[in-house]
């Protein structure tokens, strides 16, 4: 701990680049997760994508990939998996970047003491809204600046007896994240806009609007380039605010298994592993 401090106060982070559980550890994530995915055939809905901002931020080349099967090499969900389970009596998760579900519906899934909070631009995923039940949505106007056209909202819905919700609004949109304000999330996946900027604001958010619980652990997505040096940049943030106790900077597959190259995935958490 003294020398994980002395490096931020040196503004140098060093973070950990080895997995840190087993191929034991992870083979009760990794079945039940494989297991999941076979219970959709096709993420994609054209419809959908067709009326979308970012393709649900898929890219091309990533489309034809999206419902291959894939190998029990570890992803970054079976890594949250595995956490989530370990070290939390019930989740409170918020995924910032929900793209079409896939990630989302496999923690759905695996996670059995659990609420789970989708943040999105484009409006839920119509193969990931068919396997919950509605309830309650309010709208309101979207800023006009924002790529955005149409109202944002913030839908329930239940699947079982776990509780779902989705908010689809600009990221950059403070008064939609007034919308979370009194959840504690203690799973935060931020995979939305990969640019320092956009890293930078999810943090004031989270601060500003107190959401993140005592002990918590936040995972990022495609941190390369500019944005690894924004994520140790960020680390600094966080440490002032919350006492960072961990930081891991690995190489891991994401849900498209094998089929893409492995992605640089930040994980930090205010306690150790």
């Amino acid at each position: 701990m003294i020398d994980l401090l002395k490096s931020l106060f040196q503004k140098k982070v060093e973070a950990k680049s080895k997995i840190p559980f087993s191929t034991d550890d992870l083979a009760g994530p990794i079945l039940a997760n494989r297991k999941s995915l076979q219970l959709i055939d096709n993420w994609i809905d054209e419809e959908a994508f067709a009326h979308s901002y970012f393709k649900y931020g898929v890219p091309d080349f990533l489309k034809p990939l999206i419902n291959k099967p894939i190998d029990n090499s570890p992803t970054y969900t079976d890594l949250m998996t595995f956490i989530a389970k370990k070290y939390f009596e019930q989740i409170n998760y918020l995924e910032i970047g929900v793209s079409v579900g896939k990630n989302f519906f496999q923690l759905l899934h695996a996670l059995n003491k659990a609420e789970l909070t989708a943040f999105d631009i484009e409006e839920i995923n119509p193969v990931l809204s068919r396997k919950l039940t509605a309830g309650p949505r309010t709208r309101w106007d979207t800023p006009a600046d924002s790529i955005k056209k149409n109202q944002s909202s913030f839908s329930t819905y239940t699947f079982g007896e776990k509780k779902v919700n989705y908010l689809s609004a600009d990221v950059w949109d403070t008064y939609s994240w007034s919308k979370l304000e009194g959840s504690k999330f203690n799973l935060v996946f931020s995979d939305a806009l990969h640019t320092p900027e956009a890293i930078l604001f999810e943090f004031e958010m989270l601060v500003k609007y107190r959401l993140l619980d005592e002990k918590f652990v936040i995972v990022w997505d495609d941190l390369v380039g500019k944005m690894r040096n924004s994520f140790f940049k960020i680390i600094r943030k966080y440490n002032e605010v919350y006492s960072i106790k961990d930081i891991y900077l690995l190489e891991v597959n994401g849900w498209v298994g094998q089929h893409e190259g492995t992605h640089s995935v930040g994980i930090i958490s205010n306690f150790a592993f």
